[in-house]
């Protein structure tokens, strides 16, 4: 059972760490890549490419770095809709709820639009974030976690963050955080856990028994702050 008896503070991802967003961005890519010059993909084609770190898919896919934030831009846009109609992973709800409950304080950090990110958490009720950080762009994930821990005074050897790419885990090997990856979302499971992070989740659940299987430290540990 868990302990509730640390200080740990837990930051998640959004897009395929507490939503399933294949779909909506395979839709957008459809979408939006004839007019980028990308040929039609197939589903298959894109699940393919999961493996791959976001640099590599972007070479394999012919998309020069100049047009990638135009890009990007555009494929949020098309996904907005679809991702609204999206109710969160099986089983996030719950483990926000205990993690809430057992005093951790948690947040959420993105590349999707502030305005995204805020519409979807009051619409699914997700109560439990005491902060909510958009718009942190494809690759720049270390410096907005960086911001975030010292907007927020988090220590780096109190936050884990919680993420489904390889850019997730970068990140938060960049600001020293700990680093759970999920096997739900983008990356594949076989490149997340080859490229080493603390924890690899299979079910959303299973968070509740890493954190103090993996991070626990007896000297650290003490009642949450009010």
């Amino acid at each position: 059972m868990l302990s509730c008896l640390v200080l740990r503070q837990i930051c998640f991802d959004f897009d395929g760490t507490l939503v399933y967003s294949f779909d909506a961005a395979f839709n957008a890519m459809r979408e939006v890549g004839p007019d980028f010059g990308l040929a039609e993909l197939t589903r298959e084609q894109l699940y393919a490419l999961r493996g791959l770190h976001l640099r590599e898919v972007l070479r394999t896919l012919d998309i020069p770095l100049y047009r990638v934030p135009q890009l990007a831009r555009r494929i949020r846009q098309a996904m907005r809709a679809e991702l609204m109609e999206t109710p969160p992973v099986e089983g996030i709800p719950e483990l926000l709820a205990e993690l809430a409950r057992c005093g951790y304080r948690l947040g959420l950090l993105s590349s999707n639009a502030q305005s995204s990110l805020d519409d979807y958490v009051a619409r699914y009720g997700m109560r439990e974030f005491a902060f909510v950080v958009g718009g942190t762009g494809l690759f720049g994930k270390s410096r907005a976690l960086r911001g975030m821990m010292r907007r927020q005074r988090i220590r780096a050897k109190d936050l884990i963050y919680v993420g489904d790419e390889l850019r997730d885990l970068e990140a938060a090997r960049d600001v020293g955080a700990g680093f759970a990856a999920v096997s739900w979302g983008y990356t594949s499971p076989e490149g997340l856990a080859a490229a080493g992070p603390d924890c690899l989740l299979r079910h959303p659940g299973d968070l509740l028994a890493q954190l103090e299987v993996c991070w626990s430290d007896p000297e650290d540990s003490a009642q949450p702050q009010d």
